[in-house]
């Protein structure tokens, strides 16, 4: 492991989030909400947080997982 590599700890939550996203292919924000059970609020700063540690990208019509593998 190299010493300079960031180690990155998701919540609970930011997991829930990308394992959402990442099952569904392309999802809708009010989607992710429904799934999540999350405040839009809550989702949204969620979202910030790990849209580019955990792959996601925001799309015309919602967020995608850019990870192969997920």
């Amino acid at each position: 492991m190299n010493a300079c590599s960031p180690i990155i700890k998701f919540t609970e939550r930011e997991k829930n989030v990308c394992n959402i996203i990442c099952n569904s292919g392309k999802i809708r924000f009010i989607d992710i909400k429904n799934k999540s059970g999350l405040h839009q609020e809550i989702l949204s700063r969620t979202l910030k947080r790990i849209k580019d540690d955990c792959g996601i990208s925001k799309c015309i019509n919602g967020y995608e997982c850019n990870k192969s593998g997920q």
